[in-house]
């Protein structure tokens, strides 16, 4: 009887590890499409969803008919109590060592991965479940190394159209770079922007889902906002952001301590840009230089010196200034 359940246990798991296989296989091009990382840990939760979803509804019922009928239900209440409390606890861990992320290919990868998770599905002379879900199995490695190697962007500099400005994105071998001039708090809609625009980018163009220095060279509140949101879905190692002088309105005050806030819970430093001159040495191809520049920026009633970052990464230069700099050499 033992080796019998044993057997069907076995059969269950190599069925459903089959289904997950294809699963992931058919689902790989739309997340692919949409800049969106795959989660290594997906067929654990799907396989603990299911039980755990089944005993929250069973108990939430209970609880329901027992109320209504007047019947004692205070052990009830308390397991359903520990159940949401233990599903909330494992959604609060931190699932970004579990996600990655690959650069979008081209329309036919996108399509080839899934026509070809379904000739395996559907070849007959796979006797058993087991030869399906080692040619899944190897069809799913194999697609993840040829997109990570032929198409995972390396050392770039990129610009990112934002609201009224754009971004600078830098892709070297130690990590990615995003600098924002003051353009990502200029409008209300700056943390969904964040969240639905940029993290989806730097995936599909580099299929990297963490940012390794985030540099922000103009203060807003709804900037701090956006970093808030931002930090609790993407990993963000390092923020440098310009150190001002002056008061702040209490809305701008709340916004950032709310940002300080959400950043010491992620344990990520917070470095403030001064009146010197800032050096990152990235690698013996990558540099980049933060320089205050004479002009000050007055912004309300608070006060700041105006940036220039730039340097270079692989033989390609570039420069950036603060959004409200004003280069007396340029003509109107």
């Amino acid at each position: 009887m033992n080796i019998k359940f044993l057997h069907k246990v076995a059969t269950w798991l190599l069925r459903f590890l089959k289904l997950q296989l294809f699963i992931s296989l058919v689902a790989m091009p739309m997340l692919l499409w949409w800049g969106l990382p795959i989660s290594l840990l997906s067929p654990i939760g799907n396989l603990i969803f299911g039980p755990v979803l089944t005993l929250f509804l069973s108990l939430s019922s209970l609880l329901f008919f027992t109320e209504m009928l007047y019947i004692p239900n205070g052990w009830i209440a308390k397991l359903l109590d520990w159940t949401t409390q233990a599903w909330l606890y494992v959604l609060n861990i931190d699932g970004h060592p579990w996600l990655y992320g690959f650069a979008k290919p081209s329309l036919a990868i996108l399509i080839i991965i899934p026509v070809l998770a379904l000739c395996v599905i559907q070849y007959k002379r796979f006797t058993n479940t087991l030869q399906s879900v080692v040619c899944l199995g190897l069809l799913l490695i194999g697609s993840c190394l040829y997109l990570k190697t032929n198409y995972a962007k390396t050392e770039s500099i990129e610009e990112l159209a934002c609201n009224k400005g754009t971004l600078t994105i830098l892709h070297d071998s130690a990590g990615c770079i995003v600098i924002d001039p003051g353009v990502i708090g200029q409008k209300i809609a700056a943390a969904s922007w964040t969240e639905y625009t940029l993290a989806p980018h730097l995936i599909k163009t580099s299929g990297k889902t963490t940012i390794d220095c985030l540099i922000l060279l103009q203060p807003t509140a709804m900037l701090f906002d956006a970093v808030t949101a931002l930090v609790t879905k993407v990993k963000v190692n390092t923020i440098y952001l310009i150190y001002w002088e002056g008061l702040v309105p209490k809305k701008t005050w709340h916004s950032f301590f709310a940002m300080r806030r959400a950043l010491e819970a992620q344990g990520i430093p917070l470095k403030r840009i001064g009146n010197k001159e800032l050096t990152l040495r990235r690698s013996d191809r990558s540099c980049i230089t933060i320089t205050p520049l004479k002009q000050t920026i007055k912004q309300q009633e608070i006060t700041y010196p105006a940036i220039k970052v730039h340097g270079f990464v692989a033989d390609k230069i570039f420069e950036c200034h603060s959004y409200k700099f004003k280069n007396p050499t340029q003509k109107p």
